[in-house]
C-alpha cells in the first residue's frame, strides 16, 4: 500500500464537520497526491447587488497538512475558507474555474509552508496567507482566511 493511500484513509478517520484533504508528507519531497479541486465546494454567500459590485460565493474545508520529520509524522487540521467573487474585473468566475485554481494554489502553498518546519497555529497561518497570495493572481478579489461565522446570506464580506 503506497504511503500516500494510507495516509488518505487515516485523513477519512479525522473527518468532522467537513472535507478533510491531507497534502504534503515529506516536508515537501514528494508530497502525499495533493488536493483534489471537488474539496472545494463553492455555494453563494453574499448575493450579486445592482448597487454593489459582484457578488461572493464560498468554500470551506479542513485540510490536514502532514509533515514528517525525525520527531515523527505531525498532522495539522487547518480551516480554509475561501471566498470568490463571483465575477470581477476579468468576467465570470466559474465554479470549476475557482476550484482548480484554489487545489492549485493549496498544492503549492502546502510545498512551500511545510519546509519550514513551523508549529501548528503560525503553519496554517501561513499556508491560508500563501494560498490567498497565489489565488490573487488567478482570481483578482479573493480571500482565505479561517472559518468566519455566517450571520444571514445578506452579510457583507468580512
Amino acid at each position: 500500500m503506497r504511503r500516500s493511500a494510507l495516509l488518505l484513509g487515516l485523513g477519512a478517520l479525522l473527518c468532522a464537520t467537513a472535507c478533510v484533504s491531507l497534502v504534503g508528507g515529506d516536508g515537501g519531497e514528494g508530497g502525499g497526491g495533493g488536493i483534489s479541486p471537488s474539496q472545494f465546494m463553492f455555494e453563494p454567500y453574499v448575493p450579486a447587488d445592482l448597487l454593489e459590485p459582484g457578488g461572493w460565493k464560498v468554500a470551506r474545508v479542513i485540510i490536514t497538512l502532514v509533515r514528517k520529520s525525525d520527531e515523527g509524522v505531525r498532522f495539522v487540521p487547518c480551516q480554509v475558507q475561501v471566498e470568490v467573487p463571483e465575477s470581477n474585473y476579468r468576467g465570470v468566475v466559474s465554479n470549476e474555474f475557482a476550484q482548480q485554481e484554489a487545489a492549485k494554489a493549496a498544492d503549492t502553498a502546502v510545498e512551500r509552508v511545510l519546509p519550514q518546519g513551523l508549529m501548528s497555529a503560525e503553519m496554517c497561518k501561513r499556508f491560508r496567507d500563501e494560498m490567498q497570495r497565489l489565488l490573487q493572481g488567478a482570481v483578482p478579489g479573493t480571500r482565505v482566511n479561517e472559518f468566519l461565522e455566517r450571520r444571514g446570506s445578506r452579510q457583507k464580506r468580512p
